[in-house]
């Protein structure tokens, strides 16, 4: 069975006499007729090895990572992730990453290490034959995800394994097979384990599940409902265990459609708090990051309660290109009311920003020395509204005199 490869790969091949393979997505794409880039090498050669035999060669070697073996191979502009066989042993815990690696000559003990028979399948680069010790094609064949062993010992350590199985079944409109699908769902207190970031990545895959091989979006709603199905919600530290999904299908982006629906579903106290704690501490997302995203939903929610317009462009003038789709998704009633007066601040150059007054807290600092720096931002707030309203002008001379004449209020 041939599968289509480059001639960068023929030549690497020609370093392994004891064969070269290619593992995983792409081969399992190929047998699906499906384009990928994505290359992972495996053979029986420990990487120092590797190295040693392409030093000098038209291939380059950089050390990716060391405790699992792996490096980059690339020439030209291909790249591929080689990997030498091993035995992976993991802890309790749950976490990705194993705490032990054993290395192995065995291409039976390497395929047993790795999740679903689909993604088990290897290719021999010198050989031109295809290896498949768990019965992948045939899975592939009828559409269906399954672990290449015992499905508690595919899935009791590695939490990770369960967001790309349901990101899988999303891309390829795969069904899960029933015991690996219980499996799953008896084993998800394990993505409690998983690093902020790495499970942020999973969840993006995830939402935009459909778009990578053009599907439609009724794979998207298949692989988010496998999530409810699994109850995995709570253990991104949420009350509810399912969510009520209907945002994620309505923006374009589908993150900030996610966020929405986990808010109307979980209804917290607190917004901003409850975004804090969501977006830091389980998407392992920094400060600046969280603070727009809560600045994005807040204008979104503030918009729907039917904030004034005044107050509402001071606060969210600048977020307005964010904040508007959001609304029209939800409300075009509310998008329209807020989308015209936006528009005619701008036809009418109207002062809107902090920054558009004639005068800052440099002004204030050299003109009233005694007036306390705690108050500035207060100060030139009013200076705003008023100038906003028309009873003055933004005048640098008139916005100092009016700080004069209210000096006593400072």
């Amino acid at each position: 069975m041939f599968i289509e490869i480059s001639n960068n790969l023929k030549k690497l091949s020609k370093f392994f006499p004891e064969n070269l393979y290619i593992v995983g997505g792409y081969v399992r794409n190929k047998l699906l007729k499906i384009d990928d880039s994505d290359v992972d090498l495996a053979s029986s050669v420990n990487i120092d090895e590797v190295a040693k035999r392409l030093e000098g060669t038209e291939f380059s070697v950089k050390v990716k990572n060391l405790k699992c073996g792996s490096i980059l191979i690339s020439k030209d502009k291909e790249s591929y992730e080689y990997t030498a066989f091993r035995k992976d042993v993991y802890d309790e815990s749950g976490s990705h990453s194993p705490v032990h690696v054993e290395w192995t000559k065995n291409i039976e003990d390497d395929s047993n290490r790795r999740d679903f028979t689909i993604n088990s399948i290897y290719y021999n680069i010198n050989k031109d034959e295809i290896v498949d010790l768990h019965h992948g094609i045939v899975d592939l064949t009828q559409k269906i995800i399954r672990c290449n062993n015992s499905a508690d010992d595919v899935l009791k350590f590695d939490g990770e394994r369960i967001l790309r199985m349901v990101r899988i079944a999303g891309e390829l409109d795969f069904k899960i097979d029933k015991q690996t699908l219980k499996s799953a769902k008896k084993f998800s207190s394990n993505l409690q384990s998983i690093q902020g970031n790495r499970k942020l990545l999973e969840i993006e895959k995830i939402l935009y599940c459909d778009k990578r091989y053009n599907l439609n979006k009724g794979s998207l709603k298949r692989a988010l409902n496998l999530l409810n199905i699994m109850n995995v919600w709570q253990y991104f530290g949420l009350k509810v265990k399912r969510l009520k999904y209907k945002m994620v299908f309505k923006v374009e982006d589908r993150f900030l459609g996610l966020l929405i629906d986990i808010v109307d579903t979980e209804k917290p106290e607190c917004l901003q708090v409850f975004l804090e704690k969501l977006l830091k501490e389980q998407f392992g997302l920094n400060q600046t990051m969280t603070n727009k995203l809560f600045v994005y939903l807040s204008g979104y929610y503030n918009a729907l309660e039917g904030m004034k317009n005044k107050e509402y462009f001071f606060k969210y003038f600048e977020n307005w290109a964010y904040i508007y789709p959001l609304l029209g998704s939800k409300s075009k009633r509310v998008q329209n009311r807020y989308d015209f007066f936006y528009r005619y601040i701008i036809e009418h150059g109207l002062s809107i920003k902090l920054s558009d007054l004639k005068i800052d807290e440099s002004d204030i600092k050299k003109n009233f020395s005694k007036i306390d720096k705690r108050n500035y931002e207060r100060i030139l707030n009013n200076l705003l509204s008023k100038v906003f309203d028309g009873k003055i002008l933004n005048d640098k001379q008139v916005l100092l005199e009016e700080i004069e004449k209210n000096l006593q209020n400072y």
